[in-house]
């Protein structure tokens, strides 16, 4: 799936997340662009596989929506691979998201013959998603494969 969009270099622990989307956002207004589905992209590399990520772990992070132009000035290309994903979703705020994670990876993740696979992680939310609100939906898409 190709997206357009914008992204940084970053870490859990420098919380930068309005660093991306703020300007990303501020951007989609200039143009007048209003999607109705945005998503939030993460390429953790190896690091989530092999159990050494940190919250000091560099990782790209991306801003991005779906656009049938071929260029936007301020807006680079993002392709998502495809393949497997397991795919719940997230009611609350931005608080919450580390407690369903947790259950994602201690509880779902070991009992279901798949592991993670080494493609980007996403959410996906509409116009709506206001990360500090309760009523706050979001799809969380986590790459998967199947076990050997």
């Amino acid at each position: 799936m190709e997206l357009m969009g914008q992204k940084i270099l970053t870490s859990i622990s420098k919380k930068e997340t309005s660093k991306l989307w703020k300007p990303f956002r501020q951007t989609l207004k200039e143009k007048d662009l209003f999607p109705k589905l945005f998503y939030s992209i993460h390429r953790y590399g190896k690091a989530v596989q092999e159990g050494s990520f940190s919250l000091d772990t560099q990782f790209e992070k991306c801003a991005a929506i779906e656009l049938d132009f071929d260029r936007i000035d301020g807006f680079e290309k993002i392709s998502l691979e495809g393949g497997k994903y397991a795919v719940f979703e997230h009611s609350g705020s931005v608080s919450k998201f580390q407690q369903a994670m947790q259950k994602f990876y201690q509880e779902w993740l070991p009992s279901s013959g798949y592991g993670l696979d080494n493609r980007a992680h996403f959410e996906t939310f509409d116009e709506s998603y206001d990360p500090f609100s309760e009523s706050s939906v979001e799809l969380i898409w986590t790459p998967i494969k199947v076990l050997k």
